[in-house]
């Protein structure tokens, strides 16, 4: 399947962005590094994002009007783009990687704030969301 029908398939999921990912780095970036390379690449290119973070950060503390906009534009897409090369060398599904992930968090951080069965409830609807 090509770039274009990947992005036609919808609804857009992380299990199909991932599978964008994975063809858009077959066709423009596996020729360069793969494996362990395209690791310290993704590790390099992170570094650099939060070094904009903090920036962002260092910048509203210290009460200068700076935009958001490298954060929304650059940052977050950039973050996916990395999750999904890291998940890609490691052989993870990030969607379920993402719900095993929440499920911990809302059962080790928040049961103080959910009722048992408020959490049975959620994890029912995402494990069928997800559809594993």
């Amino acid at each position: 399947m090509d770039l274009l029908e990947q992005l036609m398939q919808s609804p857009i999921t992380l299990e199909s962005l991932q599978r964008f990912q994975k063809a858009y780095d077959k066709k423009f970036v596996d020729d360069e590094f793969t494996g362990f390379p395209k690791v310290r690449h993704t590790y390099a290119h992170m570094g650099n994002l939060f070094g904009r973070l903090a920036k962002y950060v260092q910048m509203i503390e210290d009460r200068h009007d700076f935009s958001p906009d490298e954060i929304k534009k650059k940052v977050i897409p950039d973050l996916l783009v990395y999750s999904n090369w890291l998940a890609d060398v490691f052989n993870v599904n990030v969607q379920e990687a993402y719900v095993d992930r929440i499920l911990d968090n809302m059962q080790r951080l928040h049961k103080d704030k959910m009722s048992s069965a408020e959490i049975i409830e959620l994890e029912r609807e995402i494990e069928k969301r997800a559809k594993r």
